[in-house]
């Protein structure tokens, strides 16, 4: 045993160190205060030590769930961008399969004048479709079925029922609308009409043999003639909804 005081070796039994005169037991007492204060210490440090790593831990959750977050929310921002893209090329695409896209896209001949042609699909709209042919935007039903077009065609459909066709098409044409008129019924061999009109830049036919009806509205601008064709059954069941397409065609095509 020692004296804490000054260092001294004290005798078992002393109670006052011999060089100094510190009492033994206040020095026993000091010892055992610092001792606990020591285990104070090292028990608020532990202490601190859990507090530190509990919200080391929780901020670490909140990063998660921060990281977590902002994924979803890229997530969701890259599936409408994706709905939005998809439903643009599906609005392009309507009526028909991909021949007919391909096919549109790729009308761009040149007419017999020298006047250059283009067609542009235009998305549906209240059940119809549109074309733009060299400035001319003609409506078509957007449920009729896309077949391959040929010649001057633009476009070649056929409703699903299949009781009617409609095409779309374009030819260098100069003259008079009357004049194109009568020489439309001259090349298809017909002298009367069930209904001819001509005005300063259209004309509009119709012609029904018994069997068939074939109706035609044609405008002419700058050299180039744009018509639709739609030919169905005298006696087909949907002979009203043709009609009405007809109409509606009519009063749009322009």
């Amino acid at each position: 045993m020692y004296c804490k005081n000054c260092g001294r070796q004290l005798k078992e039994g002393t109670r006052f160190c011999d060089r100094c005169g510190q009492s033994v037991r206040k020095n026993m007492q000091n010892s055992q205060a610092a001792r606990h204060q020591e285990i104070k210490e090292l028990q608020a440090e532990r202490l601190n030590r859990k507090k530190r790593l509990a919200e080391k831990e929780a901020r670490q959750a909140r990063n998660r769930k921060r990281k977590k977050n902002r994924g979803t929310t890229v997530l969701f921002v890259a599936v409408i961008l994706l709905i939005a893209v998809a439903s643009i090329i599906i609005g392009y695409n309507i009526p028909g399969d991909d021949s007919t896209t391909n096919t549109i896209a790729s009308s761009t001949p040149e007419s017999s004048l020298g006047v250059q042609v283009t067609a542009t699909p235009i998305a549906s709209k209240s059940g119809y479709s549109e074309i733009s042919l060299s400035g001319v935007t003609c409506p078509y039903p957007s449920d009729f079925r896309s077949n391959t077009v040929t010649g001057s065609e633009k476009l070649n459909l056929t409703d699903a029922l299949g009781g009617a066709t409609m095409i779309v098409a374009q030819e260098g044409k100069s003259g008079e609308p009357a004049d194109l008129m009568k020489a439309y019924l001259e090349e298809i061999g017909v002298d009367n009409a069930t209904e001819m009109r001509a005005g300063s830049d259209s004309y509009v036919v119709t012609v029904e043999d018994g069997e068939s009806v074939v109706h035609r509205k044609c405008i002419v601008k700058n050299g180039i003639a744009v018509y639709y064709d739609f030919t169905y059954d005298a006696d087909s069941t949907s002979k009203q909804k043709y009609e009405e397409h007809i109409k509606y065609i009519d009063s749009k095509m322009k």
